[in-house]
């Protein structure tokens, strides 16, 4: 589809489907007037403000579909399992071929930049440019080999195949993998004092928005602009977030012909690494959404609610979390400063990854069934023991 089209149907789907969702969502930003004014914070209140958004879901699609080998259902390749804990049985489904299987599965993704443009904070509009952000991501291991306790590859390939290593093939062929993205025109998004806030901290700005807002704008991108359940949509912003440094979500659309398509995406703000705490840089939310969509692409991988790692820690408490999320455990709760980001160069260039839990660790298994008996990567060390599950 022609660009300039996509983008004029985009902007007149936008008003349509955007503003009605913000009629019932305006949720007013404590920390922000709606009379358009940017307010200053120190850098330390700073972190603690991002760190209190933390990382999010959204849509589900029902097991009984997902699970379903009815060829109406068109969907990204992906196997299904189970674990079983205290006598009962947890399905779940991952993305790839079976790990027995031994076939190699390649997945496609397409980037999609939204530049933001702030309107009513100042006499001009200040906007973020996701262009060094998406120039990053592309760079970064969830799309580029390097090297890790495992071997060289990309992080998702290396981390799935760490935690499939003793039930995959007897050749250990197996794998899971991006394919190089591609990448869609930047799309301008005008937020105003009622759908964002602006900050600064120091000489930096730094921008916030409603999460409805964006979602919005993030499903009349997927319809508008013809993308299919055979690639992940990557919405990037850089140095704005919203209301979630980062989600994924998926949903079901029928088609004609009586076909019923599994959509899914994500959104990953993309943070200087120079203006907050390595934990949330560059790329650490991109590498925490991006496996949570290997291990629960559909949002329907259910567990027992878990305690926060590490067992004992002062701050650890029940996460009220119900969903297989390898991402939130060490890096979206109040001990996630005992799991420092791992730093991986790329030809000169520091990325900082958060550390992961496998599933393994959600399954209980003394001693872990992943290659050399991790529970996390790619740290590989800084969990010892599985979960600990809170009881209600």
């Amino acid at each position: 589809m022609n660009h300039r089209v996509v983008l004029k149907q985009l902007r007149l789907v936008y008003f349509a489907v955007v503003f009605a969702s913000l009629a019932v969502t305006q949720t007013a930003f404590a920390q922000a007037s709606s009379q358009g004014k940017i307010v200053e914070m120190d850098s330390a209140s700073f972190q603690q403000y991002l760190k209190s958004f933390g990382y999010k879901t959204r849509g589900s699609i029902p097991r009984a579909k997902t699970d379903s080998s009815d060829s109406r259902f068109v969907s990204l390749t992906h196997f299904s399992s189970s674990f079983t804990l205290g006598g009962v049985t947890y399905p779940f489904t991952m993305l790839g071929f079976p790990p027995r299987s031994g076939k190699q599965a390649q997945f496609s993704s397409v980037i999609v930049p939204l530049r933001m443009n702030f309107f009513g904070f100042s006499a001009k509009p200040i906007i973020f440019d996701p262009g060094p952000a998406v120039t990053n991501i592309i760079h970064s291991p969830m799309y580029q080999n390097a090297q890790f306790a495992s071997g060289f590859g990309q992080f998702g390939q290396m981390m799935q195949r760490a935690t499939f290593w003793n039930k995959m093939d007897p050749e250990r062929k197996w794998s899971v993998r991006m394919k190089q993205p591609r990448v869609l025109p930047t799309i301008d998004v005008e937020v105003t004092p009622e759908t964002g806030s602006l900050f600064k901290i120091g000489s930096s700005l730094f921008g916030n928005v409603l999460i409805d807002f964006l979602d919005a704008e993030a499903l009349t991108v997927i319809q508008v602009a013809g993308l299919g359940p055979d690639e992940l949509p990557v919405f990037v912003t850089d140095n704005v977030i919203a209301e979630a440094l980062g989600y994924h979500s998926a949903y079901s659309v029928t088609k004609p012909g009586g076909t019923e398509a599994f959509q899914t995406y994500l959104y990953t703000s993309w943070l200087d690494p120079t203006l907050v705490d390595p934990i949330i840089a560059d790329v650490s939310t991109f590498n925490h959404e991006n496996l949570e969509w290997f291990n629960d692409p559909f949002v329907n991988n259910v567990v027992m609610d878990w305690r926060y790692p590490p067992k004992g820690a002062p701050g650890a408490v029940c996460s009220h979390n119900t969903f297989l999320e390898v991402g939130d455990p060490e890096g979206n709760g109040p001990t996630f400063q005992d799991f420092p980001t791992v730093v991986v160069p790329i030809d000169g260039v520091d990325y900082h990854l958060q550390d992961l839990v496998m599933l393994p660790w959600f399954a209980d298994e003394v001693p872990s069934s992943a290659e050399n008996g991790w529970y996390d990567f790619p740290a590989t060390d800084y969990i010892s023991v599985p979960a600990v599950y809170c009881q209600h």
